[in-house]
């Protein structure tokens, strides 16, 4: 384990969203404790991992040095196995379906080890976390653009595609056009009559899939003018969002209800398994079917 015993550390995996949800779970417990935070980054000296993305965000936390991380290793083309250096404690997320309140229990010393995708997890830092977020630094260009789609009122789509389609088949889930669709019609329903912006990372495929729908769409193409931490806030930028089964689709929905009363909509379930993450989508969101 880390050989940091004074405190809480988080081994960041996955893409942004993941590695958001699991600096959040760390850095609660760590407020807790009131002891110091670690983050251990051993994963993404793997090839083919996401990038590490947290360097970007102002957070009272360490990160540790090689010496004092995990070893990671690639078990196959898509996990990347994180093994202890030294014997110490670990706290394992034994369901990622459901908030586990035995984290309650851990001890400085402790390593998190999961995903923790559950605000439940992160009460205490909640606010901060947002705060830190929002206040990531964006270029000029990123400025001038997050306020321009903030001056043109619109629903935000997202889309997710790309890697979701590299797994098999038959654990292949994301959430459907008609999904979208049917999340658009309800909003009008409610009273939310506007254009509806889109993102995606395959915006031609999108494009494609969206080509008979009905009404105004804007397809945000500009990849190369908006960063990842821009990116989240020009999607936290509309009126009202329409989510993909993404942890990143879910920060952006955060964002946005974290300085407005946007309607949001989630799709269920949220994986193949069936599972409706009952503990990581708010109560007041709409949750629709995604097939």
């Amino acid at each position: 384990m880390s050989r940091r015993t004074d405190g809480v550390s988080g081994y960041i995996a996955g893409g942004l969203g993941n590695q958001l949800f699991i600096l959040a779970a760390a850095w609660d417990q760590a407020r807790r404790l009131d002891c110091p935070l670690y983050l251990d980054r051993s994963h993404f000296a793997v090839a083919g991992t996401h990038r590490y993305g947290l360097e970007a965000v102002s957070v009272p936390a360490i990160e540790l040095a090689p010496r004092e991380s995990w070893r990671s290793v690639r078990i196959n083309s898509e996990r990347v196995l994180p093994v202890p250096t030294k014997v110490g404690r670990v706290f394992i997320e034994r369901t990622a379906d459901a908030y586990m309140p035995s984290i309650e229990a851990i001890r400085p010393g402790t390593t998190l080890l999961g995903y923790f995708q559950s605000p439940r997890y992160f009460e205490r830092v909640h606010a901060d976390l947002l705060q830190a977020m929002w206040s990531t630094a964006d270029t000029e260009s990123e400025t001038a653009r997050i306020r321009e789609m903030g001056e043109r009122p619109a629903i935000t789509l997202h889309l997710r595609r790309g890697d979701y389609l590299a797994v098999p088949t038959d654990r292949q889930f994301i959430a459907s056009v008609d999904y979208a669709i049917r999340a658009i019609r309800l909003l009008r329903r409610e009273g939310i009559d506007l254009p509806v912006r889109v993102f995606s990372d395959s915006v031609d495929l999108v494009k494609s899939e969206l080509a008979t729908a009905p009404g105004e769409f804007e397809f945000v193409e500009d990849d190369a003018a908006l960063g990842t931490w821009a990116t989240l806030k020009a999607m936290a930028a509309g009126k009202a969002m329409i989510m993909s089964n993404s942890s990143f689709s879910w920060w952006a929905a955060e964002m946005m209800q974290d300085r407005s009363e946007a309607l949001v909509v989630a799709p269920r379930p949220w994986t193949l398994s069936g599972t409706a993450k009952a503990d990581l989508l708010h109560p007041d969101w709409v949750t629709l079917d995604a097939r």
